[in-house]
């Protein structure tokens, strides 16, 4: 969804000849106000994806404040850097001390349909006031954020890059040069050099991010399997250890949403996707998968991982674990 396409602003109705008035439509619920001035019909809004509501919520904000500069993992999110979840604010970076932390949720339903009540449980996140000097605050999630949420924003970069190391990157090693604490700037440099651009979605990052946590070998990424039929597949994780087992994450996006599957029956990717399967089985590789149930519960992946006869290391802490 192009949340720009379907927003609607207010002061422009002043411009408009037909004296369109979104606050009628607003007060019997057929829109929706972000915020003051701007709306969304109801019927979008409830269609919208998180990623979209979260999205139009920003933009609305950033229209409404034209100096506004975002940060965090609202920055990263907005400039196409996965991330592991939604975010759970719209993070903005201001130079004043005032009125810093969560402010006030502007988003608003009037009305009784039932369109208006559903749309009432799906509120976009409140805003969030952070002081920053400057604007340099993406690279802030390396040093300070959990090992795996660190990992997702760094291997994302990393992709966008071209690059084999995000240390390659001048701009990288420059940005964790000014982080102002040594354990920050450690922690970075160990995020960064960590990442793998082979890592292809937030979730695959994830489970990477667990295996290491985990003491388990490190997989080989994207690795393709061939028959004697010819390509069966490249997989999201590979070991050559034995027996050799090849890992699946599967995000469900794959399967329902329009934009990836470009359209097509979500039963016949399911049916393309069992019959790689059975060629990997009969490649001898016993394949693994799991979603994100698994990476929200880590103990669950952990022990897929030792059935499917993977052997984690003991490993001595390291400053990894205390993103953890």
């Amino acid at each position: 969804m192009d949340p720009l396409a379907h927003l609607v602003d207010s002061s422009l109705r002043k411009l408009d000849g037909h004296a369109f008035d979104p606050r009628t439509r607003f007060g019997d619920g057929r829109l929706v106000r972000l915020r003051r001035g701007f709306y969304m019909p109801t019927e979008v809004w409830l269609e919208a994806s998180a990623s979209d509501r979260f999205r139009a919520a920003a933009i609305a904000h950033a229209l409404a404040n034209p100096n506004t500069v975002f940060c965090g993992e609202t920055a990263l999110f907005l400039n196409g850097i996965p991330v592991v979840k939604v975010p759970l604010s719209i993070d903005v970076a201001v130079r004043s001390t005032t009125r810093l932390g969560l402010r006030p949720n502007t988003f608003d339903v009037r009305g009784d349909s039932d369109l208006a009540r559903r749309a009432r449980r799906v509120a976009p996140p409140p805003v969030r006031r952070h002081r920053h000097d400057d604007q340099h605050t993406t690279f802030t999630g390396l040093a300070t954020g959990r090992f795996a949420r660190a990992i997702t924003v760094a291997d994302g970069v990393l992709r966008r890059s071209g690059r084999e190391s995000l240390l390659e990157l001048p701009e990288i090693t420059s940005a964790i040069s000014r982080l102002p604490h040594k354990k920050h700037r450690q922690r970075a440099e160990v995020i960064a050099s960590l990442t793998r651009a082979g890592s292809e979605s937030a979730g695959e990052s994830v489970s990477r991010a667990l295996m290491h946590l985990f003491g388990f070998p490190e997989p080989i990424l994207q690795r393709e399997h061939r028959d004697a039929q010819g390509f069966v597949g490249r997989t999201d994780f590979a070991w050559d250890v034995a027996p050799e087992p090849v890992g699946e994450f599967d995000g469900w996006g794959k399967y329902f949403r329009r934009e990836l599957t470009g359209g097509e029956d979500p039963r016949e990717i399911i049916r393309r996707e069992k019959r790689r399967e059975n060629r990997l089985l009969a490649l001898g590789h016993p394949v693994l998968r799991w979603d994100w149930s698994e990476l929200e519960q880590p103990a669950l992946l952990r022990a897929k991982l030792i059935e499917g006869g993977l052997r984690p290391t003991a490993r001595k802490p390291g400053l990894a674990d205390k993103f953890t």
